[in-house]
């Protein structure tokens, strides 16, 4: 039998028939009988979140917390790329096995549509910024990322892209500077960081002696050799700054690049954060071109599997998917279940302010069931991780 929502609310929180709500200084008792009358229920559940800080850790501690974090971000990535990518994989897409889903809502400090930037900074350091903003607050000033926040507790760290490292989303993660355009100046700020795994494009913004000094295994192209395990290492697809698409033979690098990047992060006994970006399915959107979107949100959901089959495995580990934004304003306005087409229409060549959805498996994933701010997704791995936050 369903319970009702109040009861099954509650019931995420071991609440019993009749349970003990403790506050700061006060102690207020409540039976199921009075939490059933609505206005009731609204006050029970504004004493519990009084505190809203302490209220957010009260539930993290309830959950079982995980040692692993593998966030994958499918930049550009809405409920309409989703679809065809799904009716396109014939029912064979690994975000159908999700069952925990909820959506973001994606607005930038300053604009009611994000940017990749301002986006990217609200899921890597938990702040509304301003659009083209890499690891700032509106201030310009730097925020802490939760990557540096883990490299801080000792756990290991990696970032997979299928563009540029040093482009928007990537770069949220480890640098702060005030303009995303300034690619020569992201690259420098990675060499005051520890991240382990480095895997992506944007060769040409890198001092490759430099790296190599700071102890990194250096590859590029054919010299990579994903059954080579190093402590640290930075793979660049080509000498280009970003890789080609998957349609001009990108081929599997994306799930490769998980797959070993998982496997040299999980020898951390500590436990490790690797955020993987499918960062070409914005760039179908940004053409309009149907076809890119599609064969981009399909080799991303290839990496997605490789995170999840892990998870699965693995029993510690919360995998989190999401996009940080809409792009193209996608409608699916008619296809054939028989031969698997769709009839894509675009209302633009640019972002949109639909809201996202994040599937999320594995420890904690309760937490992002329902509708919320694009900052929360910070502050939930970061309670579910232990890290206090400095803003």
């Amino acid at each position: 039998m369903r319970l009702p929502i109040y009861e099954r609310l509650f019931s995420q929180f071991h609440f019993n028939k009749k349970t003990i709500l403790t506050l700061p200084k006060k102690t207020a008792y409540c039976s199921m009988k009075f939490l059933k009358q609505p206005c009731c229920l609204l006050i029970a559940i504004s004493l519990l979140f009084m505190n809203c800080k302490g209220g957010t850790k009260a539930i993290h501690k309830k959950l079982k917390h995980p040692l692993n974090i593998i966030l994958l971000i499918g930049d550009g990535m809405g409920l309409a790329q989703i679809s065809a990518a799904s009716h396109y994989a014939a029912g064979d897409l690994c975000l159908d096995l999700f069952t925990i889903i909820g959506l973001i809502k994606t607005a930038s400090g300053d604009d009611y549509i994000t940017d990749s930037a301002a986006g990217a900074t609200a899921y890597s350091a938990g702040v509304h910024t301003y659009n083209g903003a890499i690891g700032v607050g509106m201030d310009s000033l730097p925020v802490q990322t939760i990557l540096e926040m883990a490299e801080a507790h000792a756990l290991s760290t990696g970032l997979v892209a299928t563009c540029s490292i040093t482009h928007a989303t990537p770069a949220s993660y480890f640098a702060h500077q005030k303009s995303r355009s300034m690619d020569l100046e992201i690259a420098n700020d990675i060499y005051n960081q520890n991240i382990d795994v480095v895997i992506g494009g944007g060769k040409p913004y890198f001092d490759i002696e430099r790296l190599q000094k700071l102890g990194y295994h250096v590859a590029t192209g054919n010299a990579i050799d994903w059954k080579m395990d190093y402590p640290q290492y930075f793979y660049f697809y080509n000498d280009s700054i970003h890789p080609p698409k998957w349609l001009d033979g990108r081929g599997d690098f994306l799930v490769n690049a998980t797959n070993r990047a998982i496997k040299t992060l999980n020898q951390n006994k500590k436990g490790f954060f690797l955020m993987v970006e499918g960062s070409q399915i914005d760039w179908g959107g940004h053409n309009n071109d149907f076809n890119y979107t599609v064969q981009e949100t399909l080799d991303f959901d290839k990496a997605v599997r490789a995170a999840y089959e892990f998870a699965k495995k693995d029993g510690n580990t919360l995998v989190l998917v999401t996009a940080d934004h809409e792009t193209g304003g996608l409608a699916l306005n008619g296809g054939s279940l028989k031969d698997h087409t769709i009839q894509p229409a675009y209302t633009t060549g640019h972002h949109t302010g639909i809201m996202v959805p994040i599937y999320a498996y594995g420890p904690g994933s309760e937490l992002f069931a329902g509708t919320m701010e694009n900052i929360r997704v910070f502050e939930h791995l970061c309670g579910l991780l232990g890290f206090e936050t400095k803003h």
